[in-house]
């Protein structure tokens, strides 16, 4: 096994067995205060937008940044995909318990299951030190966007996330 494959293995089993109270351990919650923390960071990155028709989340998680700016109404049509199942499904049903359509998906960041130009926003919060290959990954993620397409990056908790973030 790779180390890049090991990584990966690593980081399903952890967030799969985490899911269930990930949200109560980092006192995530999709409320106005969240809300409002979300739309914040976002703008800092795209100051002034209407909604992105098409949006997609990588590294979702429990939906925390997707389902925020959702509920802001930044985001028309919401997909999430995660490598790990059980964040998958946590953003799904978070998403279902909040009056919204997500689309979700397992997926490696490295090879998205997805069409070439197929989002008008790509999102990521707090996922990059996650990534044993950023390079690529961040090409996958430039592969999805629509010409003209916003990609943000937001949340990083390492100041090696904030340089390869800031690179994107």
């Amino acid at each position: 096994m790779t180390a890049s494959a090991a990584i990966k293995q690593a980081q399903v089993a952890y967030h799969d067995w985490e899911s269930a109270h990930y949200d109560d351990k980092w006192s995530i919650s999709f409320d106005d205060r969240c809300i409002d923390y979300a739309l914040g960071r976002f703008r800092q990155a795209v100051p002034a937008a209407g909604v992105f028709d098409r949006v997609l989340e990588v590294g979702c998680g429990t939906g925390f940044f997707l389902l925020n700016l959702a509920q802001a109404g930044v985001v028309g049509e919401a997909h999430c995909t995660d490598i790990s199942p059980g964040m998958v499904g946590a953003c799904v049903a978070n998403g279902r318990r909040l009056g919204l359509d997500v689309h979700g998906r397992v997926a490696d960041v490295e090879a998205l299951p997805y069409d070439d130009a197929g989002f008008d926003l790509v999102l990521g919060h707090a996922f990059v030190h996650h990534l044993p290959d950023p390079d690529t990954a961040l090409a996958e993620l430039r592969r999805v966007l629509r010409p003209g397409g916003r990609l943000v990056i937001a949340g990083e908790p390492t100041r090696t996330g904030d340089r390869i973030a800031a690179q994107a």
